[in-house]
């Protein structure tokens, strides 16, 4: 499996990172783009909307991402938290494939995103495999890669020890504050139209 690192499709420099603790990465996320792919300008595209005036995020929001051929893009890589499913961010990996999971995806693309899951559980130990819809009120990632993903988790083997072991007590107080700091509210809107209306200085 060969990564492209950021530096080689162009990435812009994330605002900023919050670093992932690996006691607590519990899942692997697949994701889908629903956009087409078109080799690394469409990689920067992602990333543009992603840090753009709708989202306001730091950085594109997926750790890696995966086109048709198999090609695996870097996004916010191993040791940072991404931004790609609310309320699970801190104890998750997010693989998007690019292009649309309703239709569809070649083998090389499922081989690439088996890859990363087992390149992921030689990091964090075992990692349970689930669509975005399992952890968040959306389709993603569309009918047909979600079938596979589901297919995936079935047949994995049971459980691993985990390469890092925590006390019980730290990892659910850190998922309960993480939630906590999630939990929407009116500063969202508020950011967007503050961003619109030129008054946002980002940090």
């Amino acid at each position: 499996m060969r990564i492209v690192k950021r530096a080689e499709w162009g990435a812009a420099p994330a605002d900023h990172t919050t670093e992932l603790n690996p006691a607590v990465v519990r899942l692997f996320v697949v994701h889908h783009t629903a956009s087409p792919f078109r080799g690394a300008r469409s990689i920067r595209s992602i990333q543009q909307f992603h840090q753009g005036p709708e989202r306001l995020w730091s950085d594109i929001g997926y750790n890696f991402l995966v086109a048709p051929d198999g090609m695996v893009y870097e996004g916010r890589g191993w040791a940072f938290r991404g931004a790609h499913a609310k309320g699970h961010n801190f104890e998750s990996l997010g693989v998007a494939y690019v292009g649309w999971g309703d239709r569809p995806v070649p083998a090389p693309a499922k081989r690439a995103i088996m890859d990363l899951h087992r390149e992921a559980e030689k990091r964090f130990g075992s990692l349970e495999v689930v669509g975005h819809r399992d952890v968040g009120r959306t389709a993603c990632p569309g009918d047909v890669l979600y079938r596979w993903v589901a297919q995936v988790d079935a047949d994995e083997p049971q459980p691993r020890p985990r390469g890092v072991v925590a006390e019980k007590g730290q990892v659910a107080a850190q998922r309960i504050s993480e939630r906590l700091r999630g939990i929407p509210d009116l500063r969202d809107g508020w950011r967007r139209h503050m961003a619109r209306m030129g008054w946002l200085r980002r940090k």
